[in-house]
């Protein structure tokens, strides 16, 4: 995916942009495809990042009426947005058909990049999503002093993992690694 093809992607992340970014998770790539982000707003089906997010971060808000949910994703981004979260992709075109060892080197060969991309972002919290940004990205950030919370990969949403992403995630709030708002 060339720059101009990534140019939506990076659009609709701009949008919700916080002005101080309390965490930041890097994911791992755009989906194939290009109907779907996490910051898109008319995203039907396979959003189980934003979702399982969504759901830990405001579980005192966030229903389990995912349609209705969906429906208000612009609001959610926006409180989203105003606690300070955002989330960048750690290679701006879709890896995901490759498999961990290709998708961790693809990471690896980007990571000068986003590194430097953290750094001008200045997060206070960096947490790590998915297995292959983790292997690819936690060292380099770590060498930069840059603040990575989490101590082993958090677990994508999906094939089962959502319950693992919300103890994780719980555990890492827990232990006073992350702070949220």
């Amino acid at each position: 995916m060339s720059e101009d093809a990534y140019a939506p992607y990076a659009a609709a992340a701009a949008r919700y942009r916080p002005k101080e970014v309390r965490v930041l998770f890097i994911q791992e790539s755009p989906p194939y495809g290009g109907d779907r982000h996490f910051y898109f707003l008319d995203v039907k089906a396979h959003d189980g990042f934003w979702l399982h997010l969504m759901r830990f971060l405001y579980r005192g808000d966030f229903s389990d009426d995912t349609p209705a949910e969906r429906a208000r994703k612009d609001q959610w981004l926006k409180r989203f947005q105003a606690d300070g979260y955002w989330t960048i992709d750690a290679v701006r075109r879709s890896i995901s058909k490759h498999e961990h060892e290709e998708r961790v080197a693809i990471i690896q060969r980007h990571a000068a990049g986003r590194v430097q991309e953290v750094k001008a972002i200045k997060p206070k919290q960096i947490v790590l999503v998915k297995k292959s940004v983790f292997d690819g990205l936690n060292e380099p950030l770590r060498a930069a002093r840059l603040p990575v919370v989490n101590d082993a990969a958090v677990p994508y949403p999906g094939r089962g993992q959502e319950g693992r992403l919300a103890r994780i995630m719980g555990e890492l709030v827990e232990s006073g690694n992350l702070k949220l708002a």
